[in-house]
């Protein structure tokens, strides 16, 4: 790998060309409470509820996004290497080591690296909101940090999810999933209210699901208008989309955002605006994408190739919940999505009772409703090598669309360290992937 192989992506979006000045805005917001001094600070993982947060208004950081952040400015490798000297495998999540290793090197330098992307790096915590929704490192990850780096407290969210072959509409298995969700939800909320030295204000978190809920119904509305023809929206714009759901979700700032891009992908839908002049071909995304470069989804469209679905990071299906009980509500909508998903199957996604708005893939009859209301044509497998959790099922996956007639590429790499990508290798084989669908549809070979 070289960094001269790593391309910075192009937005076709004016909403998202917008974030490079929005973010920057949050954090700075975020930079001057955290150095009053007298602000406690939360390390936090996907699966933690955001409005739980901001309804205790408290300061939080998100150190898989840190990776995100590392590894698109290419500095990832650097903490990643620090980690791995110290035992931690290349198998293990990249998010973790660089984690790991950027923790060792604050500790040990008495602040953050200078190289850190974010002014200060992040924060020192004063508590670990964790979560084992997905994968079984996060279980580790934070107990690993405050054992060895800050010695902190921290909680450890546990939602089980409903096997397979069990019907999640019984009232008694109902009931107990319910139960078990109240009582990780209260488990949370006694943490913090301890650790914060403030009490939850329910009034606030029901202003804040509501605001959180018209601004993912927006999100939600914007990903349908993508199974338009020419597609309006491609996965630069989808994967810098995600930010306001983790940082600014139940703030009116992300209500604005989403309804603008909404609004901009409407006009682009109604204007027939795709991403590309001639569109080829409409894939879909499996599996995280390769943080540090990108660019490549550009390369594909210049070979008339848009993603028009993504497997990661979807909020999938709106649900209506009473927001008279807050509390009640993120229960009830953590139930109804966890029963969504068992409905189209849940072969390849076991853990499905994800408290966060974050959603990943699951289900055979989820394929056959993307296939054709997304019109797709082909699929794109990234075998993120460090992380198991969104790479398991892809070979199952791919029989069953072989099965739909959709052909599919698997090709390996990592989505923070870019030292397994081989950027000649992966962009050889994506072009002969695409030639093949071509030949296959009667055409010829794709110009270089």
């Amino acid at each position: 790998m070289s960094q001269s192989e790593m391309s910075r992506a192009k937005r076709h979006l004016e909403t998202t060309r917008k974030m490079k000045e929005m973010l920057p805005r949050f954090f700075m917001r975020q930079m001057e409470r955290r150095f009053s001094g007298s602000e406690p600070l939360a390390w936090c993982m996907v699966g933690v509820p955001p409005e739980l947060l901001k309804a205790f208004d408290l300061l939080f950081e998100w150190p898989e996004n840190f990776g995100t952040m590392c590894a698109s400015r290419l500095v990832a490798p650097r903490f990643i290497e620090v980690a791995e000297g110290d035992g931690y495998s290349q198998e293990l999540c990249s998010y973790v080591t660089n984690t790991m290793g950027y923790c060792k090197l604050t500790k040990e330098g008495g602040e953050p690296p200078e190289e850190s992307p974010l002014p200060g790096g992040m924060g020192t915590p004063s508590m670990m909101l964790g979560s084992g929704f997905i994968c079984e490192p996060r279980w580790k990850w934070f107990q690993s940090i405050a054992t060895r780096f800050f010695d902190v407290p921290v909680y450890s969210s546990d939602p089980l999810a409903p096997p397979w072959d069990i019907d999640p509409r019984d009232p008694r298995i109902e009931e107990h999933y319910l139960s078990l969700l109240r009582e990780d939800l209260a488990g949370q909320i006694a943490f913090m209210e301890k650790h914060t030295g403030r009490k939850l204000d329910l009034d606030l978190l029901r202003e804040t699901l509501a605001l959180s809920h018209e601004a993912l119904g927006y999100w939600r509305d914007t990903l349908a208008l993508r199974k338009a023809v020419p597609c309006p929206m491609g996965s630069t714009d989808y994967f810098h989309s995600i930010i306001p759901q983790m940082y600014l979700v139940g703030d009116r700032e992300a209500v604005d955002f989403y309804r603008e891009m909404y609004e901009e992908v409407k006009d682009r839908v109604d204007r027939g605006v795709g991403i590309v002049e001639e569109e080829k071909y409409r894939l879909i995304w499996f599996g995280l994408p390769p943080w540090f470069n990108m660019g490549i989804f550009n390369y594909l469209e210049s070979l008339g190739a848009v993603v028009a679905y993504e497997s990661t990071y979807n909020v999938g299906d709106y649900f209506e919940v009473d927001l008279s009980d807050p509390l009640e509500a993120l229960v009830r909508r953590t139930w109804q999505r966890a029963v969504k998903m068992h409905d189209y199957g849940s072969e390849t996604m076991p853990e499905l009772c994800n408290p966060a708005v974050f959603g990943g893939f699951s289900g055979s009859s989820l394929l056959d409703e993307l296939v054709g209301e997304y019109s797709l044509n082909g699929a794109l497998m990234h075998l993120t090598r460090s992380c198991r959790a969104v790479s398991f099922g892809e070979v199952h996956t791919k029989n069953r669309l072989a099965g739909l007639g959709v052909p599919s590429l698997i090709f390996e790499s990592d989505m923070a360290d870019p030292r397994l990508w081989s950027d000649a290798q992966i962009k050889t084989r994506l072009h002969a992937f695409l030639e093949t669908m071509d030949k296959a549809a009667g055409g010829g070979k794709i110009n270089d």
